[in-house]
């Protein structure tokens, strides 16, 4: 299926030429039911990294933005309205298995819109079930005080060039067939497309850290991720980069709060771990977004310690 651009908002003439030019991104997430257009069905390449059965917590985050964008927002009141809040609360692990997404608004009012979105899956045994809930405070654009306001030091790393080259897809064993990482993480030193992994100091080091990420799929067949669903999915990054350490990553987070005071720009979306806090097995973790023009917004997520398999 060709991939078609999915904004609900203007964009510049740049990011959406260079949408168009990445024609690696044709694989995606999700293929949306033609008959039920509530209904979800995840490919292989949405397995999270708890189990072979159960879907990565970034593509919940992703559904949550995309059923706001798709059904709450138009482009009038896109202009107008900033999705300034997104919570994901992670009920239990998301399986392998077709997702129903519903959503209601909850709230609508002049300056603050809020829409409750629920994501549910049919269990075997137990029937349809609750899967994640997501909530999404929407708050009028006005005109900012005049006056200086506290702000942390600027962001002085160098985004990755937006017409880097895309990343070499990869064999996962010996009987799985080439495919890309389902994410895409850059050295942020200079943004010339080194892999943040094993090979990368900045992967294994304790303290601060700090990647800048491109997505490599789309959220839905057929659609390129607007700029509110790419930084949705980025905001479950706060799990793995918050909360890991000398023994890898052992706690799975509960939920992904993501806080925005503008859309990003650009296709890279920096992060830069800001805290993290543990004990007794519970853990919050908080990480700073960015774009190529600066701070976003931030993500925390809350999580319960998990040894990994």
């Amino acid at each position: 299926m060709p991939t078609r651009a999915y904004y609900p908002r203007k964009l510049s003439i740049k990011l959406v030429v260079f949408g168009q030019c990445h024609s690696y991104m044709d694989e995606a997430f999700f293929n949306r039911d033609d008959e039920d257009r509530n209904i979800y069905h995840p490919t292989r390449f949405a397995r999270g990294p708890w189990g072979p059965k159960t879907l990565h917590g970034r593509v919940l985050s992703g559904l949550v933005a995309f059923e706001v964008e798709t059904n709450w927002l138009s482009d009038k009141e896109t202009d107008n309205f900033q999705a300034a809040r997104i919570t994901v609360d992670l009920f239990r692990p998301p399986p392998m298995s077709p997702l129903i997404v519903t959503s209601e608004i909850i709230r609508s009012g002049r300056r603050l819109k809020v829409v409750d979105v629920n994501i549910a899956s049919t269990i075997e045994g137990r029937g349809v079930v609750d899967i994640a809930r997501g909530s999404v405070v929407m708050l009028k654009k006005s005109e900012s005080p005049e006056g200086e306001i506290w702000a942390p030091p600027a962001w002085d790393i160098q985004a990755p060039r937006e017409d880097l080259p895309p990343p070499k897809a990869v064999k996962k064993g010996p009987d799985s067939a080439a495919a890309l990482p389902i994410w895409e993480t850059v050295n942020v030193q200079d943004g010339t497309g080194e892999p943040y992994g094993e090979s990368n100091p900045q992967h294994m080091r304790l303290g601060i850290r700090h990647a800048w990420i491109r997505e490599t799929y789309n959220l839905i067949s057929g659609l390129l991720p607007s700029q509110l669903v790419r930084v949705a999915q980025v905001a479950d990054f706060a799990n793995p980069f918050t909360n890991s350490g000398s023994e890898g990553l052992n706690y799975i987070n509960a939920d992904i709060t993501l806080y925005l005071h503008r859309i990003p720009v650009g296709s890279w979306i920096g992060t830069e771990t800001s805290y993290h806090g543990s004990d007794q097995g519970v853990s919050v973790g908080t990480m700073s977004l960015y774009d190529r023009c600066g701070r976003v917004g931030t993500s925390t997520v809350c999580g319960l310690a998990q040894i990994h398999p």
